[in-house]
């Protein structure tokens, strides 16, 4: 009998380890496929909502053929063994088909996935390996539970191990291992610890031997995974442009970094989108003479981003300038200097100039320097991270820190000839949201048109005549750019179209912080370009989002209220009601403090594995709260009391976004974070006891809950938030949550 029960206490342990490998391999896994998606999907958030909708649906279907195996076959510990460590492996062949995805569409240089393509290609990619995931939580979850009478308490047990062990590989991934380690190196230590929990399942002996073998080979071949990913990361770029040669790639803490060569010229790839071509004289010369020469007599320069490749150079020319240059990312200087003339790298050393690494936001708000010309440079608004710099709130904190006849300026993209209706509306937006800060705005066309502001009375020159003279006075040497070249870009015809074009557009939205229409514009623009029309997406308004969530909610009331149908029906339904609007909920409001982090800290890069920690952590401490609570609170209400207080935070997420923005403490955000994933998690353990009390589809209400969640990830990011903004965005929430507050009355049980 002894050697029975201490047989049985092993097997637990062994089926608690091999569960909390589920979640540790699964939670890298998911985030080495959202940064790969960011290097070929230029780094557009999209893609994180994308692979989290994909990521949590494939997790239902195999959730789902786990009971569907459990009930058709006596599933073996060997086969339990061989899915655990086929794991990684998996999760090398997403990788690997990942950085080949413009082969299976054929997508030229310089071009990019439409959103179709990106969503169909996503859940491709995706499928098998998610698929694998979700059976292997339903199974582990079986084999956990050891009778049926308490078959909802073994779930919640598998529930918490597996979310114990998501939190620990988040945190390990964002605080260690993505500092330390390459993408291959990380898949080597995956497989090993897949290997040796899938042997150790089997084999209960010698655990010290296995642990000292694997970290000799994981040792031994550090160096020799470099090598095999620095060979499929050049053959990465070779299917992106075989003329360019791949020279080196590297992951900082905010962004992918790869650098490819033609000829002469370097361009630095961020997010797998070019950023910087070095040499970069040509550009660097139009950008600062066409702004500069509106103050040339500027004493205070502040440059957000892009400086080092020729732009500080120019502005050191200015013989009055001091210049502030910021980059939020050191590697990235360290990553180019070496290939900067001698010139570009003088500068970056010159005494009037001051290199800082910091956030341009978080710079403005702690610094009270007032500055003569604040230069923005870090790319178009294509990411919610780079929408940040134009906004309302983003000028304002410029104008406050202006000096009475300063300016600042940006280059868009643009035309200087013709605007398609999207790049009409991504113009307008932010030439509107300007004019809302600043009195004077002068536009000079061009492919990249540059706007240039001012809240001085007397209004910015743009007579090419009087511009050309004001140059020539500073006899500033220049290889490309002289006074001639004013005629050539600020031709009156030209700036007065596009003003009036401008102008005339009646319907236009301000961009905002909580409403960030542009970066919607702009994946509108680039969905155009890819030959794609934007009917379907233009066609998604406000008002008909929340028709739609009306008629949704409608049609679950009349369901619930009006048709009558056996007890056990109408349970389960209600039940996978309360999930789904807990699952699609919960996740949007992980998506939206995501997003609020990235807003607060300039990069989601390196924190999207923290974050998601938290967030995962708080699900297992809410499912084992409830498990304990349940033993003394049985009543259905206190199901109803879980989605008041799930409410109350969807209710309170605008001034909590506003609150973290305002205490930039990262702890501070995981903890709200966890805190939001305790009501989801507490709703989970509540549902599922409720669910398992007349059913023995372990994964379903799992199930329900990753469908409700990837569905949230799916829209959210991609349509609910560009379209709605926050606050709008919570009301459609709150809406979409009634049919689960009437579920709780129409239970007929109370398990």
């Amino acid at each position: 009998m002894q050697s029975y029960k201490k047989n049985r206490e092993s097997k637990s342990y062994y089926l608690g380890v091999s569960l909390f490998y589920i979640g540790f391999g699964s939670v890298i896994s998911q985030i080495l496929l959202v940064r790969e998606f960011f290097v070929s999907f230029y780094g557009n958030e999209l893609s994180i909502g994308i692979v989290f909708g994909g990521w949590l649906a494939w997790i239902g279907v195999g959730s789902i053929a786990g009971n569907w195996i459990i009930k058709k076959k006596n599933v073996t510990r060997k086969f339990f063994a061989f899915l655990l460590a086929s794991t990684p492996i998996i999760t090398f062949i997403q990788l690997l088909i990942i950085k080949s995805a413009r082969l299976f569409f054929n997508i030229t240089a310089g071009a990019y996935l439409s959103i179709s393509e990106l969503v169909i290609f996503a859940l491709f990619v995706l499928s098998f390996g998610c698929f694998l995931w979700g059976m292997l939580f339903t199974l582990g979850a079986k084999f956990i539970s050891s009778d049926e009478k308490e078959l909802w308490f073994g779930v919640n047990k598998a529930y918490v191990i597996e979310s114990f062990g998501s939190f620990i590989g988040g945190m390990i991934f964002s605080f260690l291992l993505c500092l330390v380690f390459s993408t291959m190196q990380i898949i080597l230590l995956l497989t090993l610890f897949a290997f040796f929990v899938s042997i150790h399942f089997l084999l209960f002996k010698y655990v010290w031997l296995k642990i000292i073998i694997a970290i000799s080979i994981f040792v031994i071949s550090l160096n020799q995974m470099n090598e095999i990913e620095r060979q499929i990361n050049k053959h990465q770029w070779r299917i992106f442009n075989d003329k360019l040669s791949f020279v080196k790639s590297v992951n900082t803490k905010y962004q992918n970094l790869a650098l490819l060569q033609l000829d002469d010229q370097y361009t630095i790839y961020a997010n797998g989108k070019p950023a910087y071509n070095i040499p970069n004289d040509y550009d660097a010369e139009i950008f600062t003479h066409s702004i500069m020469v509106h103050k040339i007599d500027a004493q205070n320069v502040l440059l957000i981003g892009g400086g080092f490749n020729g732009v500080v150079k120019e502005l050191l020319k200015y013989e009055h300038a001091k210049i502030d240059y910021l980059e939020i990312d050191s590697d990235l200087i360290q990553f180019a200097e070496q290939l900067l003339d001698e010139h570009d790298r003088e500068a970056l050393k010159n005494k009037r100039v001051s290199l800082i690494y910091s956030d341009g936001r978080d710079y403005l708000n702690k610094n009270e320097v007032k500055y003569d010309v604040i230069i923005l440079n870090s790319g178009d608004p294509s990411t919610a991270s780079l929408n940040r710099f134009f906004t309302l709130e983003f000028y304002k904190q410029c104008k406050l820190r202006l000096s009475e006849t300063g300016i600042m300026a940006f280059s868009l993209q643009s035309s200087s000839e013709y605007l398609s209706e999207e790049m009409k509306d991504l113009n307008a937006s932010i030439y509107h949201t300007l004019k809302h800060v600043f009195d004077n705005v002068l536009i000079i066309p061009g492919t990249r048109a540059i706007f240039i502001a001012s809240s001085h009375n007397k209004r910015l020159i743009s007579n090419p005549d009087t511009l050309a003279k004001v140059f020539s006075s500073t006899f500033i040497p220049t290889h490309y750019f002289t006074k001639y070249t004013y005629e050539d870009l600020m031709l009156s015809e030209r700036i007065h179209s596009i003003t009036n074009l401008l102008e005339q557009v009646k319907e236009y939205l301000i961009n905002t912080d909580d409403n960030p229409v542009v970066y919607y514009f702009d994946l509108l623009v680039w969905n155009r370009l890819l030959r794609e029309d934007n009917k379907m997406l233009a066609s998604i308004t406000s008002s008909r989002i929340f028709i739609s969530g009306i008629t949704i909610v409608g049609a679950l009331l009349f369901l619930f209220f009006f048709i009558r149908k056996k007890v056990a029906s109408v349970n389960k339904t209600a039940l996978l009601t309360i999930i789904a609007s807990g699952g699609f909920a919960g996740m949007a409001i992980n998506l939206l403090l995501m997003l609020n982090f990235q807003q607060a800290f300039g990069s989601i890069y390196e924190m999207v594995g923290a974050m998601t920690a938290a967030n995962i952590v708080g699900l297992a401490l809410g499912a084992l709260l409830i498990s304990r609570l349940s033993k003394t609170i049985v009543r259905k209400r206190s199901l109803t009391i879980i989605l008041a207080f799930l409410i109350v935070e969807i209710s309170l997420m605008p001034f909590i976004m506003k609150t973290l923005l305002n205490a930039h403490l990262v702890f501070l955000t995981l903890f709200i974070n966890l805190l939001s994933g305790m009501l989801v998690g507490m709703l989970f353990g509540k549902v599922n006891k409720f669910y398992l009390s007349s059913s023995f589809k372990i994964g379903s209400i799992y199930a329900f809950d990753v469908f409700g969640a990837s569905v949230g990830a799916l829209v959210t990011c991609s349509i609910l938030l560009p379209i709605l903004g926050v606050n709008l965005l919570v009301l459609f929430l709150l809406i979409l949550m009634i049919p689960a507050i009437a579920a709780c009355f129409v239970l007929r049980t109370e398990a």
